[in-house]
């Protein structure tokens, strides 16, 4: 990215004291494993987008800890597999990844918290959010607007 301004700091904490259009919470970071991360996250969406703006954010699909494991491909030779989601208890999982490029591979594990359509749109609610619309099929991205 060539012209942006680069801040370091923690998503919980970032306050870059303006708002924005358009925020974005990608990378499936609403699955926090804890609670109290992923209020946060959501808290810093709200903080930076404005009264008519939306949030932009990607979810886990609903059978993802579930229908395992699963391979994609992505453009320029990427191959991912998660191939497993064991529980660790609170209704969190910690999932195995791995992944491929034709140069390279490694792997990862990551604590994730399965949410239901219900209990997504209940955390967002939460944090003074709620669902436009979701915009793929699959509901893996959703626009959520600010309730105030």
């Amino acid at each position: 990215v060539r012209g942006a301004r680069t801040v370091c700091a923690p998503i919980e904490d970032l306050d870059l004291g303006e708002s924005f259009d358009a925020v974005m919470l990608a990378s499936f970071l609403v699955h926090a494993g804890s609670v109290d991360v992923r209020r946060a996250l959501l808290r810093t969406c709200v903080r930076h987008v404005t009264a008519g703006g939306c949030v932009l954010i990607q979810r886990e699909g609903e059978d993802w800890h579930t229908d395992l494991p699963r391979e994609r491909a992505d453009h320029g030779g990427l191959s991912v597999r998660i191939v497993s989601a064991d529980p660790v208890g609170d209704g969190v999982n910690s999932v195995y990844a791995e992944y491929a490029f034709p140069d390279a591979a490694w792997t990862q594990r990551f604590l994730s918290r399965p949410l239901t359509k219900e209990q997504f749109e209940d955390a967002l609610a939460e944090a003074g959010l709620r669902v436009d619309t979701y915009l793929t099929p699959d509901r893996t991205w959703a626009r959520a607007l600010p309730t105030t």
